[in-house]
């Protein structure tokens, strides 16, 4: 397909709309390098330049990325979160019209350590619900969850525990249990050799952490997590609420 030189757009703007186009067509999809611009320059009859203008806008539009000596990929959307929600995982995911889901890596009760026993304000020893899950949207992996559960307060939790549950679901139907909400940490750790297999991504790759703790409205801990996102396909967002006349 050659490029309409007899068309008032200059040559690089038609071809940014093709590329354009093309992404959204998925012909190119999210993470996906595009091909050298001396091939795209073949393709449609275009010099080198032409493509590299091209290219260099989209790029400054956010809508490729460009790696040195690598080329040009498709830059992944993020899914906006809000940092300050205490909404669980399947609701937030399934109200922006994506689909929610999880595997069980391991569901394991454990005694409570120090640190748990002081979160839960429990004794050291007593029963916790270690549940660790890969957390999924629209089918790619997006969280790795590791959480905590004070058996005390949610006796048998673990029989409960299914990969096509929300545990937040579990908490409200068996237990009349509703969190409120929650103190969070968040800071940037680098994936390790366990993280960057389930997140398919290489060794050293920038992740969130959060460290969560969640509360119901009389105070009481209920849940302790950490996290963990890719970077490049989350952003976070901090809603103060409406302000109020002066």
């Amino acid at each position: 397909m050659k490029l309409n030189v007899s068309n008032q757009n200059p040559l690089y703007l038609q071809l940014k709309q093709i590329i354009k186009e093309d992404i959204a067509r998925g012909v190119y999809k999210a993470g996906q390098k595009l091909p050298p611009e001396a091939e795209i320059g073949k393709t449609y009859g275009v010099s080198r330049i032409t493509v590299r203008r091209a290219i260099t806008d989209l790029v400054e539009e956010g809508v490729l990325h460009s790696q040195q000596g690598k080329g040009s990929y498709v830059r992944e959307l993020k899914e906006k979160r809000e940092l300050i929600s205490v909404g669980s995982f399947s609701d937030m995911t399934t109200a922006s019209g994506k689909t929610p889901s999880n595997q069980i890596l391991s569901n394991m009760i454990i005694g409570a350590d120090e640190k748990l026993a002081e979160t839960f304000r429990i004794a050291v020893g007593d029963s916790v619900l270690k549940l660790n899950r890969l957390l999924f949207i629209d089918n790619e992996p997006f969280i790795i969850e590791t959480s905590y559960f004070p058996l005390a307060q949610m006796p048998d939790l673990e029989k409960y525990i299914a990969a096509s549950s929300s545990t937040y679901q579990i908490l409200k139907s068996k237990y009349g249990i509703e969190p409120a909400y929650s103190d969070k940490t968040l800071e940037v750790v680098l994936a390790s050799d366990y993280e960057s297999g389930l997140f398919q991504c290489d060794r050293g790759t920038p992740l969130y952490l959060i460290d969560k703790v969640t509360y119901d409205k009389h105070d009481r801990p209920l849940h302790y997590s950490q996290s963990q996102y890719l970077t490049s396909k989350v952003i976070f967002t901090i809603h103060t609420g409406k302000r109020g006349p002066e």
